[in-house]
């Protein structure tokens, strides 16, 4: 069965990273991206088959990514799909509000695409099993 991730992010450079990323250390994830939190949202609820893992921006635009992780663990179909807040904030105000929130882990954006390919290869053994 293919395992999908989905990233959810308003800026399309770090879409962009994350999925060359994924397709250097993501075995064969399918990637989906969505760029705002209402476009997340809007495909989970239609689609028939849910990612193994959804990597969510904290700050964006409109929706912020600790509302769309709190509506995520209010929804009976979605609440039980991994989330990884992945940002550039260090602030630990930041990584408390999203652990709070729900998130099953917190990953800071390296601008070193090694290192940051090496925390996304981590993420993917923890959640996405084959």
């Amino acid at each position: 069965m293919t395992q999908t991730v989905m990233v959810v992010d308003d800026d399309t450079d770090d879409i962009e990273i994350t999925r060359r990323a994924l397709e250097k250390n993501g075995h064969g994830v399918t990637f989906t991206a969505a760029p705002s939190g209402e476009a997340a949202l809007a495909l989970l609820r239609s689609s028939a088959v849910l990612p193994s893992l959804i990597l969510l921006d904290l700050k964006m635009p409109g929706m912020s990514g600790i509302d769309v992780l709190r509506l995520i663990r209010s929804d009976e179909r979605l609440k039980r799909v991994p989330v990884v807040v992945v940002t550039n904030s260090t602030l630990d105000s930041d990584r408390n509000a999203a652990l709070d929130a729900g998130a099953d882990g917190f990953l800071h954006k390296d601008f070193d695409l090694d290192r940051f390919g090496s925390d996304i290869q981590a993420q993917l053994e923890r959640w996405i099993k084959d």
